[in-house]
């Protein structure tokens, strides 16, 4: 009774075709859910893995301030940002 999401993977490729895991797992398991990035125009990053079959959504994942050591801030790119 989990689900488990994973990113879906920086290398801009099809993971329908070209699978990349654990985001893959997602065709062959319904608690899987992948993710991909979009830019601030809501458009697929570029770097971003995709698949109609294999990725589930997409959400942010450019220009992304996370926290860094010593009480600082740093902007990262990424599915699984």
């Amino acid at each position: 009774g989990h689900i488990f999401v994973a990113a879906a993977g920086n290398s801009g490729l099809n993971i329908d075709t070209t699978p990349s895991y654990p985001a893959s797992y997602s065709t062959s398991y319904d608690n899987v859910v992948s993710v991909a990035a979009t830019n601030s125009s809501d458009v697929l990053a570029s770097f971003s893995n995709y698949g109609v079959n294999s990725v589930a959504l997409a959400a942010p994942g450019v220009s992304i301030l996370s926290t860094t050591p010593n009480n600082t801030y740093s902007s990262y790119n990424g599915t699984s940002m």
